[in-house]
């Protein structure tokens, strides 16, 4: 069945499903016999219909140029998942990308977001390498530029409101991985180096971080504003 068509009747069977629990016994009952008929007229499963509520938006910024990336990137990725209740994976390749599913109403303001946040970090720390000693070793840069994103995602943690999956939401995410992505892993992604200062690094990202404000855009509209609001 063309995915349009299979779309359209998951969500026939989603509107059905919601009459089946009507308080008119009568009503409720023919809704429930037409789910039985369509499901099994087109081989449609309850998870098919219940997965039907789960997507995944694609983002191609990958600044990290790996998919064993700086814990920092995945800090910040945390937060995004936090922030919109999603999940996300990293998609290997020759360019990278990462890409957040859950609630298909929220993962594309969740892949909008990482985009603004991560290209403003990535920024935040060039210019701290910047304005080091250029007679230092490129180690102790990176070392100390590690450290203010460390800092810098530490401080906007602060400012985020939880959006917390639900259970059912939760496992339903588990379940569309395992079936689309059934060979993803994980990553503990790469410590910052030692060096000297560091942890003044990690102060000032912190410091920088703190004027940072990450919103929760609920549409169209919320989601232009957040282009310049954070």
């Amino acid at each position: 069945m063309p995915m349009t068509d299979k779309e359209k009747v998951l969500e026939k069977l989603k509107k059905l499903l919601a009459l089946s629990k009507s308080d008119n016994p009568h009503e409720a009952s023919l809704a429930l016999q037409r789910v039985q008929k369509l499901m099994q007229a087109y081989g449609i499963t309850r998870d098919d219909i219940a997965l039907s509520d789960i997507d995944e938006s694609i983002s191609n910024y990958w600044a990290a140029g790996s998919v064993n990336p700086p814990r920092y990137m995945l800090g910040l990725l945390g937060i995004i998942q936090a922030a919109f209740g999603v999940e996300s994976i990293i998609h290997s390749g020759h360019k990278p990308s990462v890409g957040f599913y859950g609630n298909k109403d929220r993962v594309e303001l969740a892949s909008y977001t990482w985009d603004v946040l991560a290209r403003q970090l990535i920024t935040a720390r060039k210019n701290h390498i910047g304005q080091q000693n250029k007679r230092i070793k490129s180690t102790t840069k990176t070392s100390r530029g590690d450290k203010f994103a460390e800092g810098w995602v530490l401080a906007v943690r602060s400012e985020v409101q939880l959006f917390a999956m639900t259970r059912e939401e939760r496992e339903l995410a588990q379940l569309w991985l395992e079936q689309k992505y059934p060979d993803s892993g994980t990553t503990t992604g790469r410590e910052a180096g030692k060096s000297r200062d560091a942890d003044m690094s990690r102060h000032i990202g912190y410091r920088e971080g703190e004027n940072v404000r990450l919103h929760q855009p609920v549409s169209g509209h919320e989601q232009r504003k957040l282009g310049s609001g954070l």
